[in-house]
């Protein structure tokens, strides 16, 4: 199939037994029995990626239950990472939280990113002509982390993001766009995730999935009134380096008012898969 469709998962596409959105379930599924694999550091990392803004102060039973492993695992890798400054411990709470030493590791991934340098130039350029909210992103797990955002230098709206903000892949325009540009197989296993943590919506999810697949097909892009939030409209491209070396999502949102239909099908959406075609061809020379 081609990398901008859907088609139905096939009986053999990885479904792991538990489908908690971590990186040991994520990775002790995919990777088995390789022996360059070291599970104790992925669940290390898992404990790390625990944490959250929602539950930035966390102790050993909460953060057992979020990666699913043992609770005396999960005190040693607590332990080990507050000991190597990652984490933060509070004696009143009992509890930890991420330390700086954490944000410093992002801080660097982002300042070295050279796509994001290459991409926000245009990403500006086309936030100031159409008058939009212009994101970047790339998937991790379940979600899609903005990478960069451009506001419009005359758009009434400001949309309260960060680098490193978080959208459901499921449930954005964003998250169909980039579904769309993985790898067959890569598409399935993300696809068995979502049912498992979603079972009583995955009719409709899917639903949303297979009509922002079908328009991507006919038209390049897909928009969605609401998908992120109920006054905002979103319209999104899968960004693909020609040398497919990864797949990333250009996102055009704004207050719906400002976004009809007309003004997608004949500005917005062709404007995105333009500068996306674009942008494929140069970002083959530069380190994602």
């Amino acid at each position: 199939m081609s990398a901008t469709g859907i088609h139905a998962r096939s009986a053999a596409a990885p479904r792991p037994r538990d489908m908690l959105e971590t990186i040991s379930d994520d990775f002790r599924a995919q990777t088995g029995k390789d022996r360059n694999f070291i599970e104790p550091l992925a669940r290390g990392l898992s404990v790390l990626q625990a944490f959250a803004p929602s539950n930035a102060w966390m102790g050993n039973l909460d953060v057992a239950a979020r990666v699913n492993l043992p609770t005396a695992t999960v005190n040693r890798l607590l332990k080990t990472l507050h000991r190597l400054g990652y984490l933060t411990f509070s004696q009143q709470r009992r509890q930890y939280r991420l330390s700086a030493s954490v944000l410093s590791l992002g801080y660097v991934a982002v300042a070295n990113s050279n796509v994001r340098q290459l991409l926000r130039s245009h990403m500006q350029k086309l936030a100031d002509s159409l008058n939009v909210f212009v994101t970047l992103g790339q998937r991790d797990r379940l979600d899609i982390v903005l990478m960069e955002m451009c506001h419009s230098n005359a758009s009434i709206l400001t949309l309260r993001l960060e680098p490193g903000a978080r959208l459901p892949i499921a449930e954005t325009a964003s998250g169909w766009a980039l579904m769309a540009a993985l790898p067959d197989e890569e598409r399935d296993y993300l696809l068995a995730h979502i049912e498992q943590k979603q079972r009583a919506r995955w009719p409709a999810i899917e639903r949303d999935i297979l009509r922002a697949h079908a328009q991507i097909k006919r038209v390049g892009y897909c928009a969605a009134l609401g998908s992120w939030r109920p006054e905002i409209t979103t319209v999104a491209v899968p960004l693909v380096p020609a040398d497919r070396s990864a797949a990333l999502v250009l996102g055009c949102s704004g207050a719906s008012p400002y976004l009809p239909p007309s003004r997608i099908t004949q500005e917005i959406g062709p404007t995105l898969v333009a500068l996306a075609r674009q942008l494929s061809q140069e970002l083959p020379d530069v380190e994602i």
